[in-house]
């Protein structure tokens, strides 16, 4: 009975003492709260909580984009002792991400990026300094360079080959598959390879593990918006960053001194890769090595991943795109051999199914939130220094006033069109634009064109079969289509 009424009794404590300090942050707020000039307009908000109570149900991005239609393309939100700023329209972006970028190119501190990436020593968290600069630098020249892409290329293709591989001997014994589960282990594989040479699956696992955790844990920490709470740690997920960042660096300091060790006793490893170069230089503390490394994980295992299930996702609700992409396939590529990336550029249709997927599907809706260093004007509005920008992507590609039916997946609209996805076009931002756009955006294009190019390659020798069908009995001969693969690919090299 005692350890009953125990549980109780803390969370009273904690309650109780959780009131003091919020009536206390009332009191604050009452004095720092930003009421100069002409800010943006906003919903009514709350003593204390300020908007938040607009953002407890549902997803953010899709709760935003509904305040946004009311509001207009630029809302001020006070949460609890944060100013927000959001964003979902194309020109509002264009002057944050252009106009303005070196007024919004810094990112916002916090307690995820104090516990996991000690207080941003990475490049994504980074302010925008000379050690963003100079880790920016070495990733476009040592990573993300089209020389070091190219090297990678037989390493993509049998990481994809694995996956169909996998797939195919699943369909064969009529077991289901977790498709997104399968993808996403495929690009760890290859990240982790590219980065480290580590193929291990127990540490592919334990990485997986930690990637999941963090996600899941360290985008929205209560303490971060009520400060004066941090102490308390009422959400607990303080304790969890902490033990993540923990495991995380556990794991990495085993394998760099395992690096270190094979270096010392063996000179003639002409294999470098990014550990290598990050640990010859002395420009990068240890500590960084292992943030930037964290960096390009969390990029590689989830982004891509996630918009190649997506893709496939929307073909199979849509069999008439998949036939269609199904036909260009047969004409550029035909029967005879498999896709290869040297195909993609001559695949109009496919790249047309990528950014039509990626402007419906933005794998990070709300952005990485930007952060103004100085107080500027937005759209006929003051922002004061230290506002934290964020970016609805998600509405921003769906705005029915630049797109014509928006909410339907019609890859057809970016034919013969010039609208990219590369940031030079703010109506579809996957990437962001300016000096915080993604350093592996080529890379990541590369990767979801050719993966679904070999996808939807696998269940050519089918197409025909689906005309006249209706869309489950396309679904269902889809599937098929991967559980029997061609000769080709039934026996992909090792």
């Amino acid at each position: 009975m005692e350890d009953i009424t125990a549980v109780p009794t803390s969370w009273s404590v904690q309650f109780v003492a959780a009131l003091v300090f919020l009536y206390v942050l009332l009191k604050v707020f009452k004095r720092v709260r930003y009421t100069g000039g002409k800010r943006p307009p906003g919903p009514p908000s709350l003593p204390l909580i300020g908007h938040f109570h607009h953002l407890l149900f549902g997803l953010p991005h899709h709760s935003l984009a509904k305040i946004a239609e009311k509001y207009g393309p630029i809302v001020w939100l006070e949460l609890g002792a944060l100013n927000v700023v959001v964003v979902t329209s194309s020109d509002v972006a264009r002057e944050v991400l252009k106009t303005q970028d070196h007024i919004f190119a810094s990112r916002p501190p916090g307690i995820m990026v104090d516990m996991v990436f000690k207080k941003a020593q990475d490049l994504i968290w980074s302010p925008f300094n000379d050690h963003y600069r100079l880790a920016r630098k070495m990733f476009t020249t040592e990573l993300l360079s089209q020389k070091r892409m190219d090297s990678f290329q037989d390493l993509r293709r049998q990481m994809t080959f694995r996956t169909l591989r996998t797939a195919f001997e699943e369909g064969h014994t009529n077991r289901y598959i977790n498709f997104p589960d399968l993808v996403e282990n495929q690009f760890l594989s290859l990240t982790t390879q590219m980065l480290f040479r580590m193929d291990g699956h127990a540490q592919n696992n334990v990485l997986l593990e930690i990637i999941h955790d963090l996600v899941s844990t360290g985008w929205f920490v209560i303490e971060e918006f009520f400060p004066l709470l941090k102490p308390l740690d009422l959400s607990g997920q303080g304790r969890r960053l902490k033990n993540i960042g923990e495991r995380y660096f556990e794991l990495m300091d085993s394998i760099i001194d395992n690096r270190l060790k094979e270096n010392s006793n063996s000179k003639s490893n002409t294999e470098e890769d990014l550990l290598d170069v990050l640990l010859a230089t002395s420009t990068f503390s240890r500590v960084q090595v292992k943030l930037l490394l964290l960096d390009i994980i969390l990029a590689g295992a989830e982004t891509s991943s996630d918009t190649i299930v997506w893709g496939i996702s929307q073909l199979l609700r849509h069999p008439n795109i998949l036939e269609r992409l199904q036909s260009e396939l047969d004409d550029v590529i035909g029967t005879e051999r498999l896709v290869e990336e040297a195909d993609l550029n001559n695949l109009e249709y496919l790249q047309a199914v990528v950014k039509e997927t990626l402007r419906l599907h933005p794998v990070v809706a709300l952005g990485v939130p930007h952060y103004s260093t100085e107080a500027t004007k937005v759209a006929g509005y003051d922002i004061p220094a230290n506002t934290r920008v964020m970016l609805n992507l998600y509405a921003i590609g769906r705005d029915p006033k630049v797109w014509e039916n928006p909410l339907k997946f019609d890859p057809s609209r970016f034919l013969n069109s010039p609208v990219d996805v590369r940031g030079h076009h703010y109506e579809i931002l996957p990437f962001g634009a300016g000096r915080r756009k993604c350093p592996g955006m080529n890379l990541g294009l590369v990767s979801v064109a050719y993966n679904l190019a070999q996808l939807v390659h696998a269940s050519a020798h089918r197409r025909r079969r689906t005309h006249g069908r209706k869309p489950s009995e396309v679904r269902a001969l889809l599937l098929t289509s991967l559980a029997k693969p061609p000769p080709e690919v039934s026996a992909p090299e090792a």
